[in-house]
């Protein structure tokens, strides 16, 4: 059987029980945990990691599109130093995914 993640939206589970409930549904998965067993296994994992946890997120927020512009920049600098052209253009809302912008490059001519 394959898995492909399925997206439970935060609107649809009003707390982890009903979110967990709903992404085993999504997957196929029939469980048999009682309510109180799920709130046992959320509890028994929310401690001092959750703190660190947030904090990586937000920092991965916050340099997600620095790092992505220092990829694109250091493409089209390659394609410079190699002599070819190169113009970057945005795709679609940067809110939407960092990954919006495509890098079109040409080759000359005279290198085909």
């Amino acid at each position: 059987k394959q898995w492909y993640q399925r997206r439970v939206r935060a609107t649809h589970a009003t707390d982890f029980v009903s979110y967990s409930k709903l992404a085993l549904a999504k997957l196929g998965i029939e469980s048999e945990l009682t309510d109180e067993q799920i709130m046992a296994y959320y509890n028994r994992f929310t401690g001092s990691d959750e703190r660190k946890l947030h904090v990586f997120y937000q920092l991965r927020t916050a340099l997600t599109r620095v790092i992505e512009g220092l990829f694109l920049l250091d493409r089209i600098l390659y394609l410079r130093d190699n002599g070819m052209g190169s113009v970057v253009s945005r795709l679609f809302d940067p809110a939407i995914s960092p990954r919006c912008y495509v890098l079109v490059a040409n080759k000359s001519s005279k290198d085909l």
